[in-house]
């Protein structure tokens, strides 16, 4: 399994290592998902094996703590936001990413206005 997310990864980070030039095209994540008055995600793609969930977050919204049964690497793909795990705080920026462990309390804090996807 963690073989095949290094795909995605990879490709993820080249669509994002491009994220300060303002032109977007239509294979630009970011441009895939609107930010409105609420947490907005939505699933951008689905397989068998795993699926990409992009989310956009206002400054002012949160996600507060929870879990999930797996492994799930998230990528800053504009903004900035403070991601907890348990009791450790990291700083991401825009084309920076971290995993989640699986079973660990996590939360999302935007910094700015932030979108990010999920891969679980």
């Amino acid at each position: 399994m963690k073989k095949l997310l290094i795909i995605p990864i990879v490709i993820l980070v080249l669509n994002c290592s491009n994220m300060d030039n303002k032109t977007t095209t239509e294979h630009n994540l970011s441009s895939k998902i609107e930010y409105q008055d609420k947490v907005n995600n939505k699933i951008y793609f689905e397989s068998e094996a795993y699926k990409m969930i992009l989310f956009a977050m206002k400054k002012e919204h949160t996600l507060k703590p929870h879990s999930a049964p797996m492994d799930t690497p998230l990528l800053i793909l504009e903004g900035q936001a403070k991601i907890t795990i348990d009791d450790k705080e990291y700083v991401l920026n825009s084309g920076e990413s971290i995993v989640l462990p699986k079973n660990m309390l996590h939360g999302v804090y935007p910094i700015t206005d932030v979108k990010f996807v999920l891969m679980k």
